[in-house]
């Protein structure tokens, strides 16, 4: 199953606990994980949890642009993307959770 997730919340909230363990069960059941961050989500790139992720198989992607307004700069596991980038995935998922 190709499964999405949006993270729009930051990592002190309880939706990056909850990306994490779903993230990870997602893995280890075989799915096809990407995960796309967008406005105070991209505070969660700078989390170690979330590079262990990319090196578990996760396709990581963020909004440029919202990465830009907040002067964050992801480090290489993660691919930068746009609101089209992220339609696009939309498209090809199965399933899409937004955690907001």
């Amino acid at each position: 199953m190709k499964l999405l997730i949006i993270m729009a919340s930051n990592p002190y909230s309880a939706d990056y606990n909850t990306l994490v363990k779903l993230s990870e069960a997602s893995l280890e059941r075989g799915d096809k994980l990407s995960i796309f961050f967008m406005a105070n989500g991209e505070y969660c790139l700078l989390q170690p949890e979330i590079k262990e992720l990319a090196k578990k198989g996760a396709s990581i992607y963020y909004c440029a642009h919202n990465a830009h307004q907040r002067n964050i700069q992801p480090e290489s596991f993660a691919e930068s993307s746009s609101m089209y980038g992220l339609s696009k995935l939309i498209a090809q998922a199965d399933k899409v959770i937004a955690l907001t």
